[in-house]
């Protein structure tokens, strides 16, 4: 049976496997192999969830602003068996303690392109959203 994949994020979600990376000790990184494709890509879904959040100013530390976070208000988690999210939103969504929190899923272990140019190709998996 295959599970119905929403791609909340504003961008196409890019599948490595290991097999396809080497993890680089020096930069601490997944890097990708040279003319590798992903496996897998989930296609943004046209569904973006947005959070209207405040921060509130806890503490200072050392001269470094605490805040927390102050949820007013999120949209609803849409249907799907998986919903992939950005970070702000799963975190947002957890502090509201919103419906559907077990269906969140965040993209897990990024992969680079290149240890000389380190920017995000895609990822190795998805993380589970835990309560």
């Amino acid at each position: 049976m295959e599970r119905k994949i929403v791609n909340a994020t504003p961008h196409p979600i890019y599948i490595f496997t290991h097999n396809q990376v080497y993890y680089d000790e020096s930069v601490r990184k997944y890097i990708l192999k040279p003319n590798e494709k992903p496996v897998k890509v989930i296609p943004q879904s046209g569904v973006l969830l947005n959070v209207k959040a405040e921060y509130e100013l806890t503490d200072t530390i050392e001269g470094i602003p605490i805040f927390k976070l102050q949820v007013k208000d999120i949209d609803p988690v849409p249907d799907g068996d998986i919903v992939v999210v950005s970070a702000m939103y799963a975190t947002a969504a957890k502090e509201a303690g919103i419906e559907g929190l077990n269906r969140l899923y965040t993209v897990s272990q990024p992969v680079y392109e290149s240890k000389e140019n380190p920017k995000p190709v895609g990822v190795l998996g998805l993380n589970k959203v835990s309560s």
